[in-house]
């Protein structure tokens, strides 16, 4: 990253916006020297600024009307400000009033759909007695009959005998009306009240109609307001078909004006001049330089070598992932944002997250239902639309989705892999499932098949054996989980080295000799636990367990912090956590291989409509299985990158600035 300096006369200020606008690279900050003030806009610029608003306020209102969603394309409107207002007006104001007369019937109908059957019954008790002059009629709702007699006892207490209560059964309800003389209505109101009842209120124009008025319109209306709004959203397609294009460009075009209005408020500017400060990729100086080289004779810049000691807290940072790791990023972008010259763990989380997803589940009948997923999720970003989880509260757009489509067929990819090793699909389902004879294999042969010295070849035989039978604690319990703890000594290790790095980068030699120290320590802990195991006591891992020690108590004189010595048997731990890439997916295994044992159980004890029923009930208890432990499956192998390794080397101790390029909508949305 370079730092941009760029000053010029102060009438060029918006035309200098719109060529780095254009080039799309720059990260503009607010420049505030002591010598300059701020740029201030003139009341043209105010003004202008607040109708350009206002073509984007109409146009997006528009869109949403229009059921678009506003993404610029390669195009925008060309014309001035005056034909972008005279040009979206008409528009605006059509899309304003079809969208309140869908609003106002969609509500009428919901009431309809929400009361009508209430209202007709109410209308029925009351017989038009709501319609008297001397007469008041009180309509309600209960839940069941039984609190009838309560009401009434209470209407009893409080009138005598001057009342009339009547109720009909609904679905769920009791539709019920107390008619009384018009003077005594707050008095049956206050009785009904006490009881936690509440006098029916309809919404919208039915509220100021009678109970058999409302009835009437609500049964003559539920004819007519369907259609009506059949034609109100024909209208609006119509509008969407016209309109699209042109609500699209202008909405592109108003969105890049008022940036660089909003933007101008960034630059320093004197009595003539103005100056802008900038960050560049290195990278990109040569979009920046052919953009200002239209403006060359006017304005004079330079590109300043970033000072990483003195300047890293204020430079943005972006990224440089290859392409298949890009996507990755997400899983750690809402966490923190790597400090400019610090360590960007994506890679590591892209090579190993996917991987440790495919250790835990292996399962290839999940990881297929897992690519399923993904594909959807991609097909829904091709078309560019929203994913919404309404009980999360949560959207993703097209570009979240298409990211965690690649994600989720990484992830589903390995789960298959390890799947065919281990010769799981949805449990054991095709380990138990016997075969008649086909292909040259003869009769009750399995698609996977287990090996090993327990397993009598004349009764265990198929087409795929089992590389790894993770079910078989005695053959492959220790492999596995030693195998996990290899990843739990490389990453943890990994993790103490770049904070050596980093430490010794930045000058910061506390953290250096932090990172030594349990870099070191971990080493000699390693190296005494293998002997200690594996009783092999080789003499030159218990040299390095004493060097190491040794090492580590340099590391915490002079780090100077003692605390290390306590926490070192923790960091340990963090090493036999990784344990759980065996532990959780084997757990998840138990529990499909029970759900098919249920299943094949029932039908080898009732025969045929056992297997029907056993499939069923084995087919439900998978998906229970697969719904419960999913979350715990995609969470414990990111929670090793996030915790046991990005902890170590300081990821989370120091935020950095994202970057965010000046740049024209139409390139946000590419």
């Amino acid at each position: 990253m370079e730092k941009l300096i760029v000053a010029g006369p102060k009438r060029l200020a918006r035309e200098l916006l719109a060529e780095l606008q254009k080039a799309g690279v720059v990260h503009i900050d607010p420049l505030r020297p002591d010598e300059l003030g701020e740029y201030r806009l003139s009341p043209t610029e105010e003004a202008e600024l607040k109708r350009w608003e206002a073509v984007v306020s109409q146009a997006e209102q528009s869109l949403a009307v229009a059921g678009l969603t506003p993404l610029a394309g390669g195009k925008q409107f060309a014309g001035s400000l005056e034909e972008a207002e005279a040009t979206l007006r008409p528009v605006a104001r059509r899309a304003e009033v079809l969208g309140k007369e869908r609003a106002v019937l969609e509500e009428e109908i919901q009431t309809i759909e929400l009361f009508g059957k209430a209202v007709e019954k109410l209308a029925a008790l009351v017989q038009g007695l709501d319609e008297s002059p001397r007469l008041g009629v009180i309509p309600f709702l209960l839940a069941k009959p039984e609190e009838l007699e309560p009401v009434r006892k209470a209407l009893q207490d409080a009138l005598g005998d001057r009342f009339i209560l009547e109720a009909e059964p609904l679905e769920n309800q009791v539709a019920a009306v107390v008619v009384v003389r018009r003077g005594e209505l707050e008095q049956a109101r206050s009785s009904l009240s006490r009881l936690g009842l509440a006098e029916l209120r309809l919404p919208g124009n039915y509220g100021t109609l009678s109970i058999t008025k409302a009835a009437a319109r609500m049964k003559e209306r539920a004819k007519l307001a369907p259609e009506e709004l059949l034609g109100i959203r024909e209208e609006i397609t119509r509008l969407s078909r016209e309109s699209k294009e042109a609500l699209l460009l202008l909405w592109a075009r108003a969105k890049d004006e008022v940036a660089r209005y909003k933007t101008s408020a960034d630059m320093a500017a004197g009595k003539y001049g103005v100056a802008l400060m900038g960050w560049v990729p290195q990278k990109s100086k040569g979009k920046v330089e052919e953009a200002l080289g239209r403006l060359r004779e006017q304005i004079v810049y330079t590109f300043e070598p970033v000072d990483e000691h003195h300047e890293g807290h204020q430079v943005p940072v972006t990224l440089e992932n290859p392409a298949w790791a890009r996507p990755f990023e997400l899983l750690h972008g809402f966490l923190n944002t790597p400090a400019y010259g610090g360590h960007d763990p994506t890679l590591m989380i892209a090579i190993f997250f996917p991987l440790f997803f495919g250790i835990v589940v292996g399962d290839i009948g999940i990881g297929l239902l897992f690519l399923l997923a993904a594909l959807w999720m991609a097909g829904k970003a091709r078309r560019g639309e929203t994913l919404r989880i309404d009980f999360l509260g949560a959207a993703f757009g097209p570009d979240v989705l298409g990211k965690l489509s690649i994600i989720g067929k990484w992830m589903a990819g390995w789960a298959i892999f390890w799947g065919v090793l281990y010769g799981e699909f949805f449990g054991t389902f095709l380990e138990k499932l016997r075969l008649p004879g086909m292909f040259g294999l003869k009769d009750g042969w399995r698609v996977f098949y287990p090996t090993g010295p327990g397993y009598d070849p004349e009764k265990y035989y198929g087409l795929i054996p089992m590389v790894i039978n993770r079910l078989d604690f005695a053959q492959t319990a220790n492999g596995l989980m030693v195998f996990a703890i290899m990843f739990g000594v490389f990453q943890v290790l990994y993790a103490f080295f770049l904070r050596m790095r980093l430490g010794l980068k930045h000058g910061h030699m506390k953290h250096f000799w932090e990172g030594f120290g349990y870099f070191s320590g971990l080493v000699g802990l390693v190296a005494f636990a293998y002997n200690f195991l594996t009783q092999a006591n080789i003499a030159i891992l218990n040299i390095v367990f004493v060097v190491g020690i040794i090492l580590f108590l340099v590391g915490v004189a002079l780090s100077r912090e003692v605390l290390m010595i306590a926490e070192l048997p923790g960091k340990g731990g963090q090493i036999l956590s990784y344990i759980r890439l065996y532990a959780v997916g084997v757990a998840g295994g138990v529990l499909a291989s029970l759900a098919n044992q249920v299943g094949f159980g029932l039908a080898e004890r009732f025969g045929f409509i056992g297997g029907v029923l056993g499939f069923f009930i084995g087919l439900i208890l998978i998906l229970a299985i697969i719904v419960i432990t999913t979350l715990g499956h995609v969470i414990q192998p990111i929670r090793l990158l996030w915790i046991e390794f990005s902890t170590n080397f300081g990821f989370f101790e120091e935020t950095g600035r994202q970057y965010k390029p000046f740049k024209s909508v139409k390139e946000q949305n590419s």
